[in-house]
């Protein structure tokens, strides 16, 4: 991830703003769009939740001390291709493209559609703590439709059957050297439930 941007969370944090079609344009050349999903972000209250334990000026923090909100959208793209472009048997690939990160999620797919997105850490980012920590983030589920064959790549490209939707979680850690620095108690995380819904 390129630049840090003044919330902590990299996917939950973007506007649902940009054109399915435009996101598709950034799939990886090896590989095909296989659906426009909107994804859902359902906060999760954990004891480890990231939250405010004090105000700037070094008051208390507010009753609800959580920093981002409960629950957000935001449009992505699917893409799927070989593994290995060199190969034809190392397995399927998967991409998310998220609007408005320059980020490009990859994970190997199970025949049933599991995925883990682990994505590049982001270092020393300013969060919503009033701090700078490295943020983890990691992507797991799902995908829903393939019955009871699983998911191939199709001779066209893209996945056969195409994905009707996403089930998963997005847990996203903060860890940093000099957390008396912090307005939240680090290290600490943010969990969410994820549900993608195809956008015909």
């Amino acid at each position: 991830m390129p630049t840090a941007t003044a919330a902590i969370l990299v996917v939950v944090a973007l506007a649902a703003a940009g054109c399915p079609d435009s996101l598709e344009r950034h799939c990886p050349s090896s590989s095909f769009p296989s659906g426009n999903f909107q994804l859902a972000l359902t906060l999760q209250h954990t004891p480890d939740e990231c939250v405010l334990v004090r105000s700037a000026d070094g008051g208390p923090g507010p009753p609800d001390g959580s920093i981002v909100p409960s629950s957000q959208t935001v449009q992505s793209t699917l893409c799927a291709g070989p593994s290995d472009a060199g190969t034809t048997d190392a397995g399927t690939a998967v991409y998310l493209v998220v609007a408005n990160s320059a980020v490009i999620r990859q994970s190997p797919l199970d025949p049933d559609g599991g995925f883990n997105f682990v994505s590049p850490p982001l270092t020393t980012a300013q969060t919503l703590c009033g701090c700078t920590a490295d943020v983890n983030e990691n992507i797991s589920g799902t995908l829903v439709g393939g019955g009871t064959t699983g998911f191939t790549l199709g001779s066209d490209g893209g996945l056969v059957p195409q994905p009707t939707g996403m089930d998963g979680m997005v847990l996203q850690t903060l860890t940093t050297a000099d957390a008396g620095a912090c307005l939240c108690s680090i290290p600490c995380a943010e969990h969410y439930t994820l549900t993608g819904t195809l956008n015909r």
